[in-house]
């Protein structure tokens, strides 16, 4: 018996060794895909000029895991759009209209219908389209394989966000890239120092109000694209804002197109997080 005993512990030591290698295993490999996808990325802003990089420093205090904005920095410069967002606290984050080249993004990826940067988070990324809603959710904008996928515009959308409302996706990744900080929305202090993003498009460019944002799941009506009426819009408008987590003084009316953003949230099952903003 003591025998037996002893190739017992030998073998439970064994399978807890092989438990713990295959841990380690699959860390790494999630950890070299998060790399992998943030290099990508990362090369990809050089295709992406955002003036208030140079010149106004809004930047200093981009997201981290705290959510806390940092300092602005007084550089003289006294045009409104980049002074818009600098109240006496100087942390609100405006920014100002980024600069693509889509031309050359088009060389990489001929998909690509867009850029959404927002102030003062790390959302700083081009937006595709697919045939369908599966394939960006696992693939990069390069084309290869990886957990981080593609900040997509919805399949059913008109490509020059011409609807009247405008799904955009992303995952909400645990290293805080993609569209991860858009739950930080879930915070009224967030709101206030965030309120605008900026919608870059081959045609046109957008500075997004953010006027409304909440926990919903995939069956809601915040998924609605086209409306019947203006009067059907407006009360859907009504309902989305009745749903926000924080206040704004933004008020959608029945002549907007919205955009929608929207990543995974945890609160049960299928559970996505939407921020909406009017396109101006």
């Amino acid at each position: 018996m003591h025998t037996k005993w002893k190739k017992s512990e030998l073998a439970i030591l064994g399978l807890l060794g092989v438990l713990a290698v295959a841990a380690i295993i699959a860390l790494v490999r999630i950890l070299l895909e998060y790399n992998g996808g943030d290099a990508v990325y990362k090369g990809l802003e050089a295709y992406v000029f955002l003036p208030e990089e140079e010149d106004v420093a809004l930047q200093q205090g981009a997201d981290s895991d705290s959510g806390s904005p940092g300092q602005a920095e007084n550089t003289g410069r006294t045009d409104e759009s980049a002074t818009a967002g600098m109240a006496d606290s100087g942390h609100i984050y405006y920014g100002q209209q980024p600069q693509v080249n889509f031309e050359a993004l088009r060389t990489q990826n001929e998909d690509v219908v867009g850029w959404i940067y927002g102030p003062g988070t790390t959302i700083n990324y081009p937006i595709v389209q697919g045939e369908d809603n599966i394939y960006y959710l696992t693939h990069m904008f390069n084309g290869k394989e990886n957990k981080c996928g593609s900040i997509f515009m919805d399949s059913l959308n008109e490509t020059d966000f011409s609807n009247t409302n405008s799904i955009i996706h992303g995952h909400h990744m645990r290293n805080g890239s993609m569209f991860a900080s858009l739950t930080k929305y879930g915070s009224q202090s967030y709101y206030d120092t965030h309120p605008v993003l900026w919608l870059t498009t081959p045609e046109e460019s957008y500075q997004v109000e953010i006027f409304a944002g909440f926990v919903t799941d995939v069956d809601s009506d915040a998924w609605q694209i086209e409306f019947a009426t203006k009067e059907e819009y407006k009360a859907w408008l009504d309902q989305m804002v009745g749903n926000s987590v924080f206040e704004s003084d933004v008020k959608p009316e029945a002549e907007d197109r919205i955009l929608t953003l929207a990543t995974c949230s945890y609160e049960y099952d299928d559970a996505r997080f939407v921020v909406m903003g009017i396109l101006r």
